[in-house]
């Protein structure tokens, strides 16, 4: 009785697994859903069935014609490539500063750091709106890409010091005794040694950048400064809209975030385990 306590029994696991495929489910129906509708001909988008009755694969075509998403899709690889390797670089740095580097008042200012990732960006809208503006970075890629850098830090030095933090003393002693500089340190020693919490850490600001839409709205002005998913969403229209041309503008812009996640998966896990859960 008790072995039957402590183990669940097979209808247990069972009922489980079956919760778990459900789950899983619910997460593709709307992915599934997008593809119909991006293959739907623009009369079968309302009151149609599920399956397009003849798929529109010139949707896709038409899409990135019509709507120019070649401007959108150069934004947005330019904004998010400098704000990601950016914010990596200078929170691989903090990170290393933070925990072999200790210094007056560096918890102070660590913790200090960790407020950002409770305050929803959102909230500092109007703040960023007038502080670009006073310095003449407002409705420019450069602007946008920096305000991305920065909310982006808290959450990349918590990454990193949580890695960092397990290397051992012993071996950045022994490197410094060698003559080693710190940058020689972060460099040489360091980095080859991180690629489980960067490639953690490019994944979730990739992520992040590549699909914000509030900043991106208030900070950009003009349309040919628009990322991805403001210039997608500024083809919906008051009355009437091409909802399959719109699904699959919003597939196309999906697609560089898979394939980044697939080019970084090997050391996407293995970075969880190494930095990511621990501070």
């Amino acid at each position: 009785m008790i072995k039957g306590f402590l183990h669940p029994t097979k209808s247990i696991l069972i009922g489980i697994s079956a919760a778990f495929v459900a789950i899983s489910l619910l997460t593709i129906i709307p992915v599934a859903w997008a593809i119909s509708l991006a293959l739907k001909d623009n009369s079968e988008t309302v009151g149609g069935g599920f399956f397009p009755k003849s798929p529109q694969w010139g949707n896709f075509y038409l899409a990135w014609q019509q709507y120019e998403m070649a401007i959108f899709f150069r934004n947005s690889v330019i904004i998010t490539a400098i704000s990601v390797l950016l914010t990596t670089f200078v929170a691989f740095i903090a990170g290393y500063a933070f925990t072999k580097l200790k210094f007056t008042g560096s918890e102070i200012v660590f913790r200090i750091f960790l407020v950002g990732i409770i305050i929803p960006p959102a909230a500092l809208v109007i703040p960023l709106l007038l502080e670009l503006n006073s310095i003449h970075l407002y409705n420019t890629q450069i602007g946008l890409a920096l305000t991305y850098s920065a909310l982006g830090l808290p959450l990349a030095i918590l990454i990193f010091r949580g890695f960092i933090s397990t290397f051992p003393n012993e071996i950045i002693e022994a490197a410094r005794i060698d003559g080693c500089k710190e940058h020689q340190i972060i460099l040489r020693l360091l980095t080859p040694l991180s690629k489980g919490p960067i490639s953690t850490v490019l994944i979730v600001l990739f992520l992040a950048n590549w699909n914000e839409f509030i900043l991106a709205l208030v900070l950009l002005r003009d349309a040919d400064k628009y990322t991805l998913p403001v210039g997608i969403s500024s083809q919906i229209g008051q009355y009437t809209s091409q909802y399959n041309l719109i699904s699959a503008a919003s597939l196309i812009a999906s697609i560089p975030v898979f394939i980044f996640y697939l080019f970084l998966q090997r050391n996407f896990e293995r970075g969880l385990a190494e930095g990511a859960i621990k501070a």
